[in-house]
Formats: structure tokens, sequence, C-alpha cells
């Protein structure tokens, strides 16, 4: 069994490389936002191929390394190696055992990366209503500490799948669930309703004579593709926020999910491994936990009004906390892929494309011809690229495909904003 317990003092932290390069105000926000983890002997605590990107440091106890070509080495709290990351290195080299009762702390990359790249020298001037240190400096890493104290206790405020959306999903586990039936929930949603029957008679779906209601555009869709659809056409009412500040990231966040969908959707038709519909959800879903920091941000005007360090929270943290909201709704296990991985565009791993290699592609392509390309890699440098089943693709082929689909990525887009 793999117990929780107390959260760390500066004195372990400092213990450990490159944590001693923080000061003690740091220290102390890196204490209070991550835990004390304790396994008894022989439990596993990182698997051989793992990705997910947190640094392990043993506190007390002893380790057993296990290498896939046979290799073992022990570590143990005295040895030089427990100073620095065990195992660091991703896709993980090793799986790691316990051999005796162990200690062990894992601290999330973004966390740590964006507390070594905050400004040297910060020092406490003056004190909180609690007598604590207090420092200006400190602002930028609130709302972080909040979501993250938040995600650890179990008490985040996640954004809640729309009723219509839970409602369908529910009836289609249902096998007596028929087309009026369906309909029967969609219709509870008007603006839904008229989407769908919209999208049934739109040229990416359309048959040979039009659909005038709900009922006959769920038969034309089918059952899964309506699921699908409901489920892509409920995920915009989550893209709001009483904030006037936040309203103008909001707008921008669903404008470039809905792109990245539509290009995904399109990307999915040319491919024989893609579910269209799937892939346009994958799009839509793929920035969602956005969605909840944006929704904290209300909360720390600081960061709200500062583009910068708002930035710099979503990218630290949309992926965990988008793979958190994901397996609250249930979501299976290829889309909370995505949240995790969209932005890793260097991303390698064994096997077919996946639905996060189609959206690391389709964002590339939605930044082409913007200044934030001059950062970001060159398509033919993506090995998602590669690994997508379109034949003999290139960059430019890639562009003539897209170029040469403007106008079912219109019809797409449509379908989706309005």
């Amino acid at each position: 069994m793999i117990e929780t317990l107390l959260h760390p003092t500066p004195e372990i932290l400092r213990k450990f490389q490159p944590l001693e390069q923080l000061n003690d105000i740091q220290l102390e926000l890196l204490g209070r936002s991550i835990q004390i983890h304790s396994a008894g002997r022989g439990l596993q605590i990182l698997q051989q191929g793992d990705t997910t990107a947190f640094s392990l440091y043993l506190i007390k106890g002893k380790l057993r390394l296990h290498a896939s070509d046979g290799r073992v080495t022990e570590i143990n709290e005295d040895s030089p190696q427990a100073h620095n990351p065990i195992a660091n290195l991703i896709p993980r080299r090793y799986t790691v055992e316990a051999i005796a009762p162990t200690d062990y702390l894992m601290i999330d990359n973004d966390l740590l990366e964006g507390l070594l790249n905050t400004d040297e020298g910060i020092t406490a001037t003056e004190l909180n209503h609690d007598g604590s240190p207090y420092n200006q400096a400190l602002t930028e890493n609130q709302l972080t500490e909040t979501l993250l104290e938040d995600l650890n206790n179990d008490k985040l405020v996640l954004p809640s799948l729309p009723d219509v959306a839970v409602r369908v999903g529910r009836a289609m586990r249902d096998e007596t669930t028929n087309a009026r039936k369906l309909a029967s929930i969609v219709q509870t949603d008007p603006a839904i309703t008229t989407k769908l029957v919209r999208s049934a008679n739109s040229p990416l779906y359309a048959g040979v004579t039009p659909v005038d209601s709900c009922a006959a555009a769920i038969v034309r869709l089918g059952a899964d593709t309506t699921h699908k659809l409901v489920l892509t056409f409920a995920l915009r009412e989550l893209f709001n926020t009483r904030s006037n500040v936040l309203k103008s990231h909001m707008r921008g966040l669903w404008e470039h999910s809905v792109k990245v969908s539509a290009i995904c959707y399109i990307l999915a038709k040319f491919s024989n491994q893609f579910n269209p519909e799937h892939a346009l959800l994958a799009g839509l879903l793929h920035d969602i936990g956005n969605v909840a920091i944006l929704s904290y941000a209300e909360r720390f005007p600081d960061v709200a009004n500062d583009a910068e360090k708002l930035e710099q929270v979503m990218l630290d943290m949309r992926g965990h906390i988008g793979s958190v909201i994901l397996r609250n709704w249930g979501f299976i296990d290829d889309l909370i892929m995505v949240t995790q991985e969209a932005e890793n565009w260097l991303r390698e791993h064994d096997g077919e494309a996946d639905y996060a290699d189609l959206v690391i592609v389709a964002q590339l392509h939605t930044y082409i011809g913007s200044e934030a390309m001059m950062t970001l890699p060159t398509l033919d440098q993506v090995p998602a690229l590669k690994r997508l089943n379109l034949g003999e693709l290139t960059p430019k082929l890639s562009l003539k495909i897209l170029d040469k689909a403007d106008e079912k990525i219109a019809h797409t887009r449509e379908m989706l904003m309005y």
C-alpha cells in the first residue's frame, strides 16, 4: 500500500539537486504544494516506459531499479545518487521498486521549472496578516499554488459536463435506445438540436434529401456520431467566464480549439487510422485544462491582468488539470493523453499514431504564418507527422491537402462556432 503523508520541510528539500538552488521562500512554497509519499517493501513506485513528467526523490528507505536488459541497481538515502532525481529520463528507463519502507517525493517538472526560472534574490519586505513572509514576486505563483493545493486535497473545482451530454451518454449505454429516444433527450436543448439538424444537412454529412427533424438527423448521423457531436456542441457553454478581463482569453481559447478541431477532423478524413468525430472532440478538448485555470484566475487579479503570468500558469498546469477533468468525466485514455501531450512537439512513442499526434500536427498548422511559429519546430521536424498514415506526406503536401480542404474546414468551424 502506498500512503501519502506530510508536506516536506525546506530542510528536506534543500538536500536535493537542483532544489538547493531555491531560496527559503521558494522552498516553503514548493513544500506546501507537494506531499511526502510512503511505500512499503515490494511496492512498485515507477514503471519502465512511464512518460509522466515528474521528478522522483528518495527521502528515506531503499529502492531497486530494474533495467530492461536485466541490470539491477540499488539506492538508499545515503547513496550519492539519492541527491539527484531517480530514473529521471522520460520515457523511464527503469522500473523502480521499494525494497524497504520508503519515503519519497514526486515533484511536477513544470512546477519545478517554473520556480527555478523565477527571478533570484526574492526577499520578504513585509508580513501577511498571519505573520508569514509576503513578497510581490510570489503573486505569480499563488494561482499555481492554489491549483496544486486543491488538486492534492481533491478540492479542485472542475467544470461539469453539460447535462444533455451526460444524458445522451447514459442513453447510449442502454441497448434499447433508438433514434426517437435520443431525439427526446437532445431536444431538451434547442441550441444543440438546431446544430445537430444543421450538421446532418451540411456538406460533411448531407444525404440526397434534407432532414427537418432531430430524429431524422440522428438516423442519418448514427448514434455514435450523434453522441460525439452532442458532446462537442455542449462543450461550448464551458468556455465562459464572469470576468470581463478574462473574456478575451476565453474567447481566444475557444476559437483556437475550434480551429484545431476542424483540422483534426479533416486530417482524420484523409487517414485510415482515426474516427473523424473522435478527432473533432480531441481537438476541442486538448486545452480543456485552461478552462479551469481561467476560472480560478478570476480570484487572482494580479495574474488575470498580466497576460505573460497567466500564459505561464496555463503552460505549467494545463495538461495535468486537463487530464483530471477528463478522468472526472469518465473519458477514455486516448483523450486524456491528448490533454497531457498536445504541446509535446517532439514527442516520441512506439507504435502507430494516436490522437495526441493528430492534435500536435493540427496545432502546428494553426500557427503557420504567425509569430508563434518562430519558436516552434517545423512540421518536418515533428515525429507525429511521420506517424500519421497520410501517404507520402511532406509538410508542403500537408499544406496542399489542407488548402484543398479549406471549404470543409470552414464547414466544420461553422458547425462548431454558431
